[in-house]
């Protein structure tokens, strides 16, 4: 059996303070799942820069994931819809994103579907990164 090869990512627990930690939606439509996937593009792209983190521990009160957050450089909320979940677990929780984008308000209609498009995806993630990580 051939082995897989992964790209490993900074450990968020001990690197959190050289980091910009992401929460994101990953709801059950085409806005979640397009909030999942730049999540993931920033991550894969600048992984010295950019860690993705569980905001569902965050919602579940994990202390070590709210102090990952705490810790964090800057923290990336990204909303799938109006609801705002990432932004609002986060604030719940007295996380204050440094940056927010809601995937609805950026001309992305939300649909019942696990499907989207990439250029979507494309489009948000160069938008975050030029109105936020190249200013951190």
């Amino acid at each position: 059996m051939a082995m897989q090869s992964y790209q490993l990512l900074p450990h968020c627990g001990t690197h959190a303070e050289n980091l910009i930690i992401v929460a994101t939606c990953d709801g059950a439509s085409s806005v979640g799942q397009i909030g999942n996937e730049v999540a993931r593009m920033l991550t894969k792209e600048f992984p010295d820069k950019v860690r993705m983190c569980c905001l569902s521990a965050v919602a579940a009160g994990s202390k070590t994931h709210l102090d990952i957050f705490r810790k964090a450089r800057a923290v990336l909320a990204i909303n799938g819809c109006q609801l705002m979940c990432a932004s609002n677990v986060l604030k719940q929780r007295g996380i204050e994103p440094a940056y927010e984008v809601t995937i609805a308000n950026e001309g992305v209609n939300k649909v019942p579907s696990l499907d989207f498009s990439y250029d979507d995806v494309m489009r948000i993630a160069e938008k975050i990164v030029k109105d936020f990580l190249k200013k951190l």
